[in-house]
């Protein structure tokens, strides 16, 4: 389910098993990419994810964070897919995207809503 509240896109993926989902899921996210730069991702009830590169995520990824003010922010229910998405972070930081893990909504809320840096 994908919503739109004010500036930020708010999307919730419930029950991936499979990469290709988890894929469907970015690509339908991307989809409001050209008209918002900020981004909010549930996941819950999903497999974790650890062989991202080998398998297009980034890549999918990022059509969302297309531009350094794109911002994508991930909350993941559990510890094994908190471990996941936080490597999601990592490599894709190392894609110079824009993508942070989070543990709570407030946090997450706090870092899309923050000023941008131009360099």
């Amino acid at each position: 389910m994908i919503t739109v509240d004010e500036d930020i896109v708010r999307a919730e993926l419930v029950g991936a098993e499979t990469v290709e989902e988890t894929k469907e899921f970015l690509r339908a996210a991307a989809s409001h990419a050209s008209t918002h730069r900020l981004f909010l991702f549930r996941v819950r009830a999903s497999k974790p994810v650890f062989r991202l590169q080998q398998q297009g995520l980034i890549e999918s990824l990022r059509e969302v964070a297309r531009t350094p003010s794109h911002r994508v922010a991930w909350l993941a229910e559990g510890l094994d897919l908190q471990i996941s998405y936080d490597y999601f972070e990592l490599l894709a930081r190392q894609h110079t995207l824009n993508v942070r893990s989070f543990r709570s909504e407030s946090q997450a809320l706090q870092w899309l809503n923050e000023p941008t840096t131009q360099p």
